[in-house]
């Protein structure tokens, strides 16, 4: 479910800016000179308007993703006869096919997506800061997805093995786009400012979040109404999504500027390596600098954000095989849990506002973590007449994502060091994906044993607990704040005189050394 609400980038403190006086209005940009006087929408900035659509084909190609699974894993079980003569527990089949347990086969495209994206993640963040080629990757990246989904309109019984291959190329190649994208978003900040920044990522949430929300209903609307199979359902979303990302992917892509190269690469230097070298430094910034606050939460990140991705691909499996819901069942699931994560947001706000945001995130992964843990325990194998138990269980875990997104990007923007948010935004977006693939792959790993889905769903869950014991190690809000203040005011010292901040920040500094003895780090 993490691909449905996924992470808000809200930029008011994680982006390079250039303000005037009033906070406001940045430099003049190329971009915005380039927008007509008919071209309203964000104050006429052209590649902010590129990407409110992108987010708009974002949010509907995630969603025909859904529907695409749910055929995928049923074409996979009726190859393997789990429909005429099902060695089943409660709901679930366990025979093979391919070498792998059928009800495995959409965990392991999901398994397969996420090592891809791991790898090359750090290759296009190097194509998009040391070439000037940041477009054209994100236009064969559009192109490539759009061509993956008009392909799945062919998903038959014949060609379903095939088309769970593309599904993982498509997820892998998803990423990229989405690595692409982000780029553009420090860019825009200097351009108009913090604060309007700030309202321009809201939006674009938004947008994402609606799109996804009419998609939902219109694909889970017709299949209601024409009574399809999960076949057809996932041949009319895939047909339906073609078309709108032909659209939506065309004008945001025409809307995008072409940008220059961010930074040379350094003599010597490997493109395909420079990327791993970026985030090896920023690791060891991390842990040199910001050892006491922002280093427990992004390792908190690296497991929060696995259980959270893999949420999303294991539900469509626990709900299809144990609890044995339809396709359009399985779409009302998911337009209620994202209906419910925008109630989330406001309850987000009210416990932060009364505690902190480290409090808060904690509170929020504890609650996934029971939620999620007690609905897979209640709905194992119940009756037709308890199904609906499930939309109610959907309207807890919607709350639960709605209440640890926001809360997660604020703790992130209040922690992140002045004059380096690119490249801090980078690898927080990178470490959401280093286990990315490794929950899907424990799941599979339960179903090929014939160990029932409720547990592989707790083991997907557990992440959040993990995540929260890393929290436990950080130190008083307050002091994250000063430790982010104090490092970053060094930084910034040393660059402009050019030489060690050896003596300048003595108080700082015997405050580290408390916080060191403290905490026993």
């Amino acid at each position: 479910m993490a691909n449905i609400v996924g992470k808000n980038f809200d930029n008011k403190n994680n982006v390079d800016i250039s303000v005037d006086a009033d906070g406001d209005n940045g430099s003049s940009s190329s971009s915005s000179s380039r927008c007509s006087g008919s071209c309203n929408w964000y104050k006429g900035n052209v590649d902010a308007t590129g990407l409110s659509w992108l987010a708009s084909g974002r949010g509907m190609l995630i969603m025909s993703n859904i529907f695409m699974s749910t055929s995928l894993l049923w074409l996979a079980k009726n190859e393997a006869g789990c429909f005429e003569d099902p060695d089943t527990i409660g709901g679930e089949c366990h025979k093979s096919i391919y070498g792998m347990k059928a009800e495995s086969f959409v965990t392991n495209i999901a398994t397969i997506a996420a090592v891809l994206a791991a790898l090359f993640m750090p290759i296009c963040g190097a194509i998009v800061d040391y070439t000037p080629h940041r477009k054209l990757v994100g236009i064969v990246t559009a192109i490539v997805l759009i061509v993956i989904q008009a392909v799945q309109i062919g998903t038959t019984e014949k060609t379903w093995f095939a088309m769970g291959l593309l599904q993982a190329i498509a997820a892998f190649i998803y990423q990229l786009q989405v690595v692409v994208v982000f780029a553009y978003m420090p860019d825009i900040a200097r351009e108009v400012g913090e604060l309007t920044m700030t309202t321009f990522s809201s939006q674009f949430s938004a947008v994402q979040y609606f799109s996804s929300v009419i998609f939902l209903v219109v694909v889970t609307s017709i299949n209601f109404r024409l009574g399809s199979s999960e076949v057809l359902t996932g041949q009319i979303s895939q047909g339906l999504n073609t078309v709108t990302s032909i659209v939506l992917f065309g004008i945001g892509w025409f809307r995008l500027t072409q940008r220059p190269a961010l930074r040379e690469l350094p003599q010597g230097h490997s493109l395909l390596l420079e990327g791993f070298r970026q985030i090896w430094n920023t690791a060891k910034s991390v842990q040199r600098q910001y050892k006491h606050g922002l280093r427990w939460f992004l390792l908190a990140v690296v497991f929060a954000e696995a259980s959270a991705t893999a949420i999303t691909t294991v539900s469509i499996v626990y709900l299809s095989s144990s609890i044995q819901l339809s396709g359009t069942q399985i779409g009302i699931f998911f337009i209620i849990t994202l209906v419910a994560t925008s109630v989330g947001t406001l309850w987000a706000t009210f416990v932060t506002n009364r505690t902190n945001p480290n409090t808060s995130l904690k509170l929020s992964m504890a609650y996934l973590f029971v939620v999620l843990m007690a609905g897979a325990l209640a709905l194992d194998g119940v009756t037709d007449n308890l199904k609906y138990l499930s939309y109610i269980w959907a309207l807890f875990v919607g709350l639960g994502l709605g209440w640890y997104y926001p809360t997660e990007n604020l703790f992130f923007a209040m922690c992140l060091p002045k004059g380096q948010e690119a490249e801090y935004a980078g690898f927080w977006v990178y470490c959401g994906q280093i286990l990315a693939w490794f929950f899907p792959l424990l799941f599979s790993l339960l179903i090929e044993n014939n160990i029932s889905q409720k547990y592989g769903v707790i083991l997907v869950a557990s992440g959040f607990l993990v995540a929260i014991i890393f929290l436990m190690f950080t130190c008083s809000w307050e002091d994250i704040i000063k430790e982010v203040n104090t490092n970053t005011t060094s930084s910034t010292a040393k660059k402009v005189k050019g030489e060690k901040n050896d003596n300048n920040d003595g108080d700082d500094y015997a405050h580290d050394l408390a916080l060191d003895e403290e905490y026993n780090v």
